[in-house]
């Protein structure tokens, strides 16, 4: 069967395949044939330089042979040592051999006498080798090599005449590793030498490494030839370039080679940089081969490919601009491609934006608050926990009021950039309104948070600088710790959150850490607050009233409405528990409306010479329907609005002084009295009494307590009654519970008088019937 060629879609990939491929094969051709060349010139190269070698170490050995000779010469012809051995005085011997061993740079030197004695150093099996030499060697030769035991030994003889023969000097040099590796630092190139040594049995023994197959084969050769030719063989080290030079050996029927050899792979390191050479420039050759085919299709078929991968990548998500590289049909194409994918991208990226930026202050909105959350909380359950930061401002609203909205967006932006600047390692997010969040890094422990909580806190006491006005904001932070404080995002965010209400709770314009307690206090607080509306939509609130008297009489003037709360679980509930919730969870509103018909509506069955007054809150005071409120309740009760008295407290004035000054004298406009409540614990008393004429001023029981025993207290308690009297305003002393009180107050002139002393808070029934008990007494007078 035919072997089909891959079939490629793209004519750039096929032109690119068909021009690499043929380029691969030809530079394959070339890299093969330079291969061999290489190999070949560096194997004639080998064979050169073993040849020199060779000879140099023929010359060294020759030189060496007869330098030893001359030295073993010299001691066999001295008189004085011919006269130690023909009397056998063996230390001068020893003496004489030692320097002679040492001047010529040999290890072993002896003295062989006629009847085979050894004298001088050397082991036992050396001596007894040396005492078997034939010292009468072939030829007249005076070295030559020979084997005792397993070593080989290169062997001078110098024979000591005295005329006669009566000994031998012999110098022993034995041909092991060491030796070898001093006649290889003699070449110029890195050779391995060895001697191989054939006894009078047959048996081949070695120097440096073993002979193998190959070298025996080798040695052979050379003994059979008398030649030294440079041989490739293999050894067990891989390919080499060997060299086997015959030696002359001592006794008949040993033989010595001296082998040479040359490693190819040493041989082919120097061509090392031409093969890398030739490697590089074929792969170069074939990237240009490459790009220049994927050119030639490109050209061709450039932009017919570019619009089909562009419509693909766009469908997939991809941003892509397709270059226009001509005006006709295909170049107008592409631009109205181009036009089209713009607009993807910029409507993808306002929706991106949209969906994870604040459109305001342009930091992170929530939703991208929370993917980052989540990341930093799956990173803190294997690495370091981090910290998170909610705040919002504390006076916001009243900039939002006074100021406008616009003015407030721009609050809000310089906010955020400040928070930016003031945090930069951290992550700021905008989560909704005047909430503000940020996530310190990986590692921030709960030290790193508080100081940057406090330093937040601190900055925002300052003015703000909105364009070229400043204001102050003020804010409260709340700081939760991850993973301990919540291992989810909405968990996290929750406590930080509850920290930020303990906060706000604890007089704003401060940091809290979120606390176990915290969470549970919430969970009471929620649960007080479904209450509440249970509460509202069964009826169980019910009204009690305290009664006023005029100081100077048995006479009421006035009841004070007080709102009670009987749960069917919690049973009797203090307003001072469900009144602060009710205002933040805005009940208060609906509240306050139910006290006012039912305050009134009770009214309406007493003397007309009674008033009611009912308390009105600052959270109740910012609703503008307030007014429509209290006209509906007097409507519905059809009592004269001169009976109803609003009691506040100096704390409507700390929001929006004007607007509260405006509303008072419209309430005025109506008849209602207005009273000021807790008169003397705020700050701004007097100030406000000038900016509005108040109906009665209410002196606080802190004040009353002390005024039959603390002088300063009576001083200030009188102190308003004549500032009230200058004013015209009528007075109220709250908290009289003795008659010692009661007479103090009488002797500056107090108007009214209310307390235990008088009576407790009691129900409306009862207060109907007290009513009608001293209306009558009054009638009877």
């Amino acid at each position: 069967m035919p072997m089909r060629l891959p079939h490629f879609r793209r004519i750039r990939t096929r032109l690119a395949v068909l021009y690499a491929g043929l380029f691969a094969l030809v530079l394959f051709v070339i890299a093969l044939m330079a291969q061999v060349m290489i190999l070949e010139n560096a194997k004639t190269s080998v064979r050169s330089e073993l040849t020199t070698s060779g000879s140099v170490y023929d010359r060294i050995w020759a030189l060496r042979s007869r330098a030893l000779s001359d030295s073993a010469d010299v001691l066999a012809r001295d008189f004085g040592f011919r006269g130690a051995i023909a009397s056998n005085d063996v230390p001068t011997i020893e003496s004489a051999l030692e320097n002679l061993r040492s001047r010529a740079r040999v290890s072993t030197a002896f003295i062989v006498m006629q009847d085979g004695a050894v004298i001088g150093e050397g082991d036992a099996a050396l001596k007894d080798g040396i005492s078997e030499i034939p010292y009468t060697l072939p030829g007249g030769r005076g070295s030559g090599i020979t084997a005792i035991g397993d070593e080989a030994y290169r062997i001078i003889v110098a024979p000591v005449l005295a005329p006669v023969e009566i000994g031998w000097v012999v110098f022993a040099v034995h041909l092991d590793a060491a030796e070898m590796r001093t006649l290889e630092k003699l070449s110029a190139i890195p050779l391995t030498a060895s001697v191989l040594h054939r006894d009078a049995g047959g048996a081949w023994r070695g120097t440096g490494a073993a002979p193998d197959t190959a070298m025996l084969q080798l040695a052979q050769q050379a003994l059979s030839t008398r030649s030294a030719q440079p041989r490739e063989i293999d050894t067990g080290e891989g390919s080499a370039i060997a060299l086997a030079k015959p030696l002359p050996a001592i006794a008949e029927g040993e033989a010595s080679v001296l082998l040479l050899r040359y490693p190819l792979a040493r041989a082919m390191a120097s061509f090392r940089p031409l093969q890398l050479g030739v490697l590089v420039t074929g792969l170069l050759g074939l990237l240009i081969v490459i790009a220049g085919s994927l050119r030639l299709a490109a050209s061709i078929s450039r932009p017919i490919a570019q619009l089909d991968d562009a419509a693909k990548r766009l469908e997939t998500g991809d941003r892509i601009q397709v270059p226009v590289t001509g005006q006709d049909e295909i170049g107008r194409l592409a631009e109205s491609f181009n036009a089209m994918s713009r607009g993807i991208f910029e409507r993808e990226d306002r929706i991106a934006h949209m969906a994870f930026n604040d459109s305001l202050t342009g930091l992170p909105n929530r939703v991208f608050f929370r993917e980052q959350l989540d990341r930093r909380l799956r990173r803190a359950a294997t690495g370091d926990g981090f910290a998170i930061l909610c705040l919002d401002l504390d006076g916001f609203k009243d900039i939002n009021d006074t100021m406008g909205h616009p003015f407030g967006d721009r609050v809000l932006c310089s906010v955020g950039a400040l928070l930016a600047e003031t945090a930069p390692e951290a992550f700021v997010a905008r989560l909704g309104g005047d909430e503000f969040a940020l996530i310190l890094p990986e590692g921030s422990d709960g030290e790193a948070a508080r100081a940057l909580g406090q330093k937040l806190v601190e900055r925002m006491l300052r003015p703000v600088d909105v364009g070229d006005q400043q204001v102050l904001v003020g804010t409260s932070v709340g700081i939760a710790l991850a993973p301990q404080d919540g291992d989810c995002a909405d968990e996290l965010i929750k406590n930080a959150d509850l920290a930020l209400y303990r906060a706000k709770h604890d007089g704003r314009g401060a940091y809290r850490f979120f606390e176990p307690d915290l969470d549970a206090q919430a969970q009471a607080r929620r649960q007080l607050e479904i209450d509440l509306r249970e509460a509202l939509a069964e009826g169980q609130f019910h009204l009690h009233f305290q009664p006023i008297y005029a100081a100077s009489g048995d006479r009421i003037v006035c009841f004070e409405t007080l709102l009670r709360w009987n749960h069917p679980v919690r049973g009797a509930v203090g307003p001072d528990v469900f009144i602060p919730v009710a205002e933040e969870c805005g009940l208060i509103g609906r509240m306050g409306e139910w006290v006012l018909n039912e305050a009134c509506r009770h009214a309406r069955a007493w003397d007309p010479a009674i008033r009611i007054a009912v308390n009105v809150s600052a959270r109740q005071f910012r609703n503008p329907g307030l007014n429509a409120s209290i006209l509906q309740a007097l409507a519905n009760s059809g009592i004269d609005p001169k009976r109803l008295e609003i009691e506040i407290t100096e704390s409507i004035f700390l929001d929006d002084g004007g607007d509260t000054i405006a509303m008072l004298h419209s309430l005025r406009a109506l008849g209602v009295r207005i009273a000021l409540d807790d008169f003397g614990t705020g700050y701004s008393s007097l100030s406000y009494l000038r900016s509005f004429p108040f109906d009665k001023i209410k002196i606080d029981k802190s004040f009353v307590n002390d005024i039959s025993r603390a002088a300063d207290a009576e001083a200030i308690v009188h102190a308003i009654l004549q500032l009230a009297t200058a004013l015209g305003m009528e007075t109220t002393a709250e908290g009289v519970e003795t008659q010692e009180q009661l007479d103090k107050l009488r002797s500056h002139g107090c108007d009214s008088i209310q307390g235990y002393l008088m009576s407790r808070p009691i129900s409306a029934a009862e207060a109907g019937r007290l009513a009608d008990t001293v209306a009558a007494a009054a009638r009877a007078a």
